[in-house]
């Protein structure tokens, strides 16, 4: 008896494989019907596509290959065979070259199967995996069309597919959007049901990420906090240099005071001392002031001393007269 399974030519031919083949056949099961030749020639290449999506859930990639050769020449022709030779070539994905022609057959693909949600999304997840292994060759175009592509493919799919999310979060976190990716992932992992072999281990990329992402973020809080301290630190080096000069001002004004009322009688030296003292204690005043003070009430008494001792030592020496009330 011929065993019914989902027709390629359906647009939900992926998904229908994943909900009912894949649960009702094993591998073996399926090899075997593959290799009767009995079978009718689209039944054989539904259960060759179920084979390949079970060994590529569980990361199989060396049973994947060569499977795909062993039956290229038979279903090659298949316009599903684009994605075989794409997913054959990511391999363990750590060729930047192979990644590259990944690429193009994905995009061929997309041009014979642009119904199928899953054809788009292997673009996306493509040029995530080129650049997570050569940064360099993802440049902004192919990223810019992998999020419309996986954006296009979650539009099309009848299902909330978390493994769609986890590609979009791949590529927001290339992009940069450390938060909107983390969010995507963990939307990933909240969808993501545990019943089929390789969901373990796709559930496991997921939190991997996630952990990565957590990280990525931290970090940038890092730096942006080192960057802060940075610029508060070279603006306290500037006060610092500026209220050094003024008591260096303030210093020199003292010496000059001090010298000059050496050379004077009593009755004009103290005016001048009186004057001196008034305009260090101001000064005084205002380094506090400049230096952020805690109690900014503190420097009243200051302000209010060096104000009477100016007016003090311009009344001794007729500057004004203080006494025109009395």
């Amino acid at each position: 008896m011929t065993p019914t399974l989902p027709a390629w030519t359906s647009p939900t031919f992926a998904e229908d494989i994943r909900r009912t083949t894949l649960r009702e056949y094993d591998v073996d099961e399926l090899l075997t019907m593959l290799r009767d030749m009995s079978n009718e020639h689209d039944v054989r290449f539904s259960c060759l596509y179920a084979i390949l999506q079970a060994l590529h859930r569980q990361d199989r990639d060396i049973d994947y290959g060569r499977l795909v050769d062993e039956y290229e020449n038979e279903f090659g022709d298949n316009p599903y065979f684009h994605t075989f030779r794409a997913t054959r070539l990511i391999g363990d994905r750590t060729s930047g070259a192979n990644l590259a022609r990944a690429l193009r057959h994905s995009e061929r693909a997309i041009k014979v199967l642009d119904d199928r949600a899953g054809v788009w999304h292997q673009y996306a997840a493509i040029a995530a995996d080129l650049g997570e292994v050569e940064p360099a060759r993802l440049t902004a175009a192919i990223l810019e069309r992998a999020l419309v592509r996986v954006e296009n493919a979650m539009s099309m799919s009848n299902r909330d597919n978390p493994n769609f999310h986890f590609t979009r979060a791949r590529l927001l976190q290339l992009d940069g959007q450390v938060e909107e990716a983390l969010s995507e992932v963990q939307i990933a992992i909240h969808r993501q049901r545990a019943d089929l072999p390789g969901d373990e281990r796709r559930l496991a990329r997921f939190e991997g990420l996630r952990a990565r992402l957590l990280v990525e973020r931290q970090g940038h809080r890092l730096l942006y906090e080192i960057g802060q301290a940075r610029r508060d630190l070279e603006g306290s080096r500037s006060d610092q240099v500026q209220l050094l000069g003024v008591l260096a001002a303030v210093i020199a004004l003292i010496t000059a005071a001090v010298t000059i009322a050496t050379q004077l009688t009593v009755d004009e030296a103290i005016p001048l001392l009186i004057a001196a003292t008034s305009s260090v204690t101001l000064a005084f005043s205002c380094l506090l002031w400049a230096g952020g003070i805690a109690k900014p009430a503190r420097l009243i008494p200051g302000f209010v001393l060096g104000t009477l001792l100016m007016l003090g030592a311009l009344h001794l020496t007729g500057q004004i007269d203080l006494t025109w009330w009395i």
